[in-house]
């Protein structure tokens, strides 16, 4: 009679990358029960399990960092010790199953033991696409969608997304997914802020970090080229200037032709050396515009000075992330300009001229009938009078 050993394993990562470091614990069991000392046929037997030594053996791809272990000394009846290797994945090493040999030497009555434990190396880790990112945009702001997905064979932990581009704000400047189990899908949602952008292709670079065990990763991936045309999110169309000597009214539209609905929209003539914003409409609150919507508005201004040709406006409005921005723009006088003086200081000599001659053949034509009418009015005259004349022509 003799004790019987039985050998578990457990493997940390599960599944290695190339150049991966890790642990395999190996749990070794004295599956004999009862007594220390067990007599049969008049003989006792020591069902303790003693053991001489311990030894992982390692190959081309997989190294074993601690040497193994020495007079380990006895297991008990019912009793478990763990021995645990430093493990170190090759970075040149294939992927695939990995038969480690582990070799047990025993003393007293106890059998050798060897047994092949498998370790599994996979190179695949994270891929990731921007799911929702147009190919063109203007100065504005915009959701983007990162889309991860975990094709390595165990879960990852820590999983962080950082967007990096030339001349482009993504907010927050990283997402924190944390753990994606081994075939899932997480999702990273970011705002990108092209207002101040220079027009031209920009470059987005996704960078993604986690862990693999206890080892840092970092994965990185071009995802695309994106245009940025200079043109604000925020239009401003339908543009009337009206004025009752230097004061100023401005009416028109305001138009948000970006893809994302902004917040707290508020439209003010900026003061400045000859002009002043004036009550009842020194500036104009709109409230949320959505995508692809717009209002109405209304701006007061005073003009004291002959030289002012312009007037400019500030827009204000905050993002999907409550982030503060504003727009310059400016409303041209010379092209908009109506006058309500009531005066006909600008009217053009042509129209004058054209307004002189219409009035002239409007009394021609009245002129010219009333001759035309004039003989039968005398003869009807004629019939109720003493005078019976009759003009012929």
């Amino acid at each position: 009679m003799r004790p019987t050993v039985v050998v578990d394993y457990q493997i940390e990562p599960a599944a290695f990358m190339p150049d991966d470091t890790g642990t395999i614990t190996i749990f070794l069991k004295n599956m004999a029960t009862g007594e220390i000392y067990v007599k049969e046929d008049d003989e006792t037997f020591d069902m303790n399990a003693y053991i001489v030594s311990a030894t992982l053996l390692g190959n081309n791809d997989i190294e074993i960092i601690n040497s193994g272990y020495t007079n380990v000394g006895l297991l008990g009846p019912s009793d478990t010790i763990e021995l645990t290797f430093n493990v170190k994945v090759k970075q040149n090493a294939s992927d695939g199953v990995h038969f480690l040999n582990f070799k047990l030497v025993g003393g007293s009555d106890m059998y050798d033991l060897n047994c092949k434990i498998p370790v599994k190396v996979d190179s695949k880790d994270l891929t990731f696409t921007a799911s929702k990112l147009p190919s063109t945009m203007i100065n504005e702001v915009s959701n983007v969608t990162v889309d991860v997905l975990n094709t390595h064979q165990n879960d990852l932990f820590n999983v962080i997304v950082t967007p990096h581009g030339d001349n482009l704000n993504f907010t927050p400047s990283e997402f924190f997914i944390g753990t994606i189990p081994s075939g899932n899908r997480s999702t990273a949602t970011f705002t990108l802020n092209t207002m101040g952008s220079e027009q031209g292709a920009k470059k987005i670079i996704l960078n993604i970090s986690y862990l693999n065990g206890d080892n840092l990763h970092f994965s990185s991936k071009n995802t695309t080229i994106i245009n940025v045309i200079k043109r604000p999110a925020l239009l401003l169309t339908a543009i009337e200037v009206k004025n009752v000597g230097n004061i100023y009214t401005i009416t028109g539209e305001i138009n948000n032709i970006g893809t994302t609905d902004l917040k707290s929209v508020i439209i003010s003539v900026i003061r400045s050396d000859g002009i002043e914003n004036i009550q009842p409409n020194a500036n104009y609150f709109i409230g949320t515009l959505e995508s692809d919507d717009f209002s109405s508005f209304e701006l007061s201004a005073r003009i004291t000075s002959d030289n002012i040709k312009e007037i400019p406006v500030l827009i204000e409005f905050r993002d999907t992330d409550n982030t503060y921005t504003t727009i310059k723009d400016s409303i041209y006088l010379e092209q908009t300009k109506v006058n309500d003086s009531g005066s006909g200081k600008n009217m053009s000599p042509i129209i004058m001229t054209t307004a002189l001659f219409v009035v002239i053949g409007i009394i021609g034509v009245i002129g010219y009938s009333w001759k035309k009418r004039r003989p039968k009015s005398v003869e009807i005259e004629s019939q109720y009078g003493a005078l019976h004349v009759r003009h012929d022509h």
